[in-house]
């Protein structure tokens, strides 16, 4: 498992081809880290500790779990890393409709005129997305 640092967050990532190796992986590895926190009298937030599985494959993950001291972990659709909103399929659709919102916002549109520029100007959005996408 690569463990990436930033302040006072860690991203844990691993990475297998066959889900149910993953499954078991991960597993392992979060034992690990259990360990090491309790060993270091440290403890895991688990109401601020979120995990996403990336794929592009078409196969069910929803028995895909992670748990931590025997708490699940919840899984999210979306994560903000470092300012960069990413998805499990990494669209970057829902990062480019948040700065989307923060252009208009900072040419002082309001939230109003916002909100229906997004649902009445799909197309503009849609647009926007797949430039980046």
């Amino acid at each position: 498992m690569k463990s990436i640092l930033s302040a006072d967050d860690t991203l844990l990532v691993q990475s297998d081809n066959n889900l149910g190796k993953l499954q078991n992986s991960v597993d392992h590895e979060m034992t690990k880290v259990m360990d090491w926190l309790t060993a270091n009298k440290l403890s895991l937030n688990i109401s601020k500790t979120k995990y996403m599985l990336i794929t592009n494959k078409h196969v069910s993950t929803k028995s895909f779990i992670i748990n931590g001291n025997r708490n699940r972990i919840e899984r999210t659709v979306t994560y903000k890393y470092l300012r960069v909103i990413v998805d499990e399929k990494l669209t970057w659709k829902e990062h480019c409709k948040q700065l989307f919102k923060f252009v208009l916002s900072t040419m002082g549109v309001s939230k109003e005129s916002i909100s229906k520029f997004l649902i009445g100007n799909r197309f503009h959005v849609k647009l926007l997305v797949d430039a980046n996408g």
